[in-house]
């Protein structure tokens, strides 16, 4: 009997054992988790950063060249106004 009990205690205190083993596994890859996660989120911002960047790049770029096509056009313009002026002085001269 007294065999028995020392057997149940070897069975015992191996599966005390195997369990402590195992939550030592599981508390660290929680850890692992918990920093991967962590990067993921750091990542993310990261991303969000950049894609605001980029959105305020092509607004300012989208915007200049709005700008340059209206500089554009008035220089067109003043470039045709003394053309018409010559064309009416030569009309009234006739």
């Amino acid at each position: 009997m007294a065999r028995l009990d020392q057997v149940g205690s070897e069975r015992l205190a191996s599966v005390e054992q195997r369990l402590t083993d195992h939550e030592a596994r599981c508390e660290e890859r929680l850890g692992e988790i918990k920093h991967a996660a962590a990067n993921t989120l750091r990542a993310v911002e990261g991303l969000k950063n950049r894609f605001w960047v980029i959105a305020v790049t092509l607004l300012a770029w989208a915007m200049a060249q709005v700008w340059a096509g209206s500089q554009a056009r008035l220089t067109h313009l003043e470039a045709a106004r003394p053309a018409a002026l010559q064309e009416v002085a030569d009309v009234a001269a006739h």
